[in-house]
C-alpha cells in the first residue's frame, strides 16, 4: 500500500510549524517546564508544553488549539478539490478525561475553512499506533476516489496532549510520570501534526509512504508480559520492502520499561533489518516528549523536513508505533 506526501503541518511544544519543529527537535532543544499542577506528593508536575497555549486551556479545547495551526499550514496552498476527508488519530480514553464528541473533526475543518466528506472522515482514539491505523485507511480511500475528483487528496493526522489534570493525575497514581518515585516515567507533552496524501506516482511529492502495516498483541498480564510477537511480525513485514538493513528507525520508546523491553525483543528477532550499531535510531520521545497519538503523524513531518533539508541519516525511515492497548503499527517512508 503507497502513496505520496504532497504537504507537511506541526505544531509542538518546540515549533509552530513542521520545519521550525524538526530543526529543534534535531538540534535537542527540549525545555522541560513545571506545570501548574501537583503530584500526589505535593511536586510540581514537570511537562513538555506549547508555551503559546494558556495553562488553564484543557481538553477537546486545547486539542483543538493545538490542531488547528498544524492542519492550516498542511492545507497552504494546497488545491484541494471539491470535500476533503480526514482520518486522524487522537487520545485513548483516559481516566475521567472529557470526550471530544462527535463533532471534533467538523469543528476543525469548519476553523480552517475546508468542507469535510462525511463518508471519508474517521478519528481513531488508539492511542500511538492510532496513527499508523489512520496512515492505512487514508490510502485505502485514496484508491476509491470521489466520482469527478481530479488528483484525489486526503487529510492525515494527529493530536493528543497529556496536559490535562485528569491525565496527569491518573499517570501519577500509576507512577508513570518522569520523576523522583518513578525511575522508568515519561515525560508528557503534546503535538499535532498532518499531511495532505495523494496516490503513488502524484507530481508534487515531498515524501514518499512506502508501506503500512498494523496489528495487534496477545492479551497480556503483569505475570506474561507484552514480548512484543505482532510488532516483530509487522516491522519484518515492512522491512522486507528495504533493500537491505534499515538504515534508519524512528521509535516511539520512552524510557517506559515494558516499551524498552518489548521493543527488544522486536529489535532482537529481527537481526538481519535491525542490526545495531547500523541501525541508527530516533527516539523524537526523548527530544520532544511523549506526545501520544500525534507520535507518528510527528514523525511522518520530521522525515519529511529530514528529507528535503538534507539531515536525515539515511534516505528511507521504518517508524515504529505501540499503543498502550494492543494495537500496533508500522510503516516505512523514502525521500523522492
Amino acid at each position: 500500500m503507497k502513496g505520496v506526501v504532497l504537504s507537511v503541518g506541526a505544531s509542538t511544544p518546540l515549533g509552530l510549524d513542521a520545519r521550525q519543529t524538526a530543526l529543534l527537535l534535531r538540534a535537542k532543544k527540549m525545555v522541560p517546564s513545571r506545570a501548574p499542577l501537583r503530584d500526589r506528593h505535593g511536586h510540581s508536575i514537570g511537562t513538555i508544553r506549547s508555551r503559546r497555549l494558556p495553562e488553564d486551556l484543557f481538553g477537546r479545547d486545547r486539542l483543538i488549539a493545538l490542531a488547528i495551526p498544524a492542519l492550516r499550514e498542511a492545507i497552504a496552498g494546497m488545491d484541494l478539490h471539491g470535500p476533503m476527508g480526514l482520518v486522524l488519530a487522537v487520545p485513548e480514553r483516559r481516566g475521567n478525561a472529557a470526550p471530544l464528541g462527535p463533532d471534533f473533526a467538523t469543528t476543525l475543518a469548519e476553523a480552517v475553512g475546508i468542507e469535510l466528506d462525511p463518508r471519508r472522515t474517521a478519528l481513531y482514539p488508539i492511542g500511538h499506533a492510532g496513527f499508523a491505523v489512520a496512515l492505512e485507511r487514508a490510502l485505502q480511500l485514496l484508491e476509491r476516489p470521489a466520482r469527478g475528483e481530479g488528483t484525489p487528496t486526503i487529510l492525515v493526522g494527529g493530536v493528543d496532549t497529556y496536559y490535562d489534570p485528569a491525565v496527569l493525575e491518573g499517570l501519577d497514581l500509576a507512577r508513570r510520570l518522569h520523576g523522583l518515585h518513578a525511575f522508568d516515567g515519561f515525560l508528557p507533552s503534546e503535538a499535532a501534526a498532518f499531511a495532505v496524501l495523494a496516490p503513488a506516482g502524484s507530481a508534487g511529492a515531498r515524501c514518499l509512504v512506502r508501506d503500512v502495516a498494523v496489528g495487534a498483541e496477545a492479551p497480556v498480564t503483569p505475570d506474561e508480559p507484552s514480548i512484543g510477537v505482532a510488532a516483530t511480525r509487522l516491522v519484518r513485514r515492512v522491512a522486507g520492502s528495504f533493500a537491505g538493513r534499515v538504515p534508519w528507525v524512528l521509535s516511539d520508546v520512552n524510557n517506559e520499561h515494558h516499551r524498552v523491553q518489548e521493543w527488544g525483543f522486536v529489535t532482537i528477532r529481527n537481526p538481519d533489518s535491525l542490526q545495531p550499531g547500523k541501525t541508527i535510531e530516533t527516539r523524537t520521545a526523548e527530544e520532544l516528549g511523549d506526545v501520544g497519538a500525534a507520535t507518528g503523524a510527528v514523525q511522518l513531518a520530521y522525515a519529511t523536513v529530514a528529507f528535503e533539508l538534507g539531515f536525515a541519516p539515511a534516505r528511507e525511515v521504518l517508524v515504529s508505533l505501540q499503543s498502550e492497548g494492543p494495537e500496533r503499527g508500522v510503516f516505512a517512508l523514502e525521500a523522492p
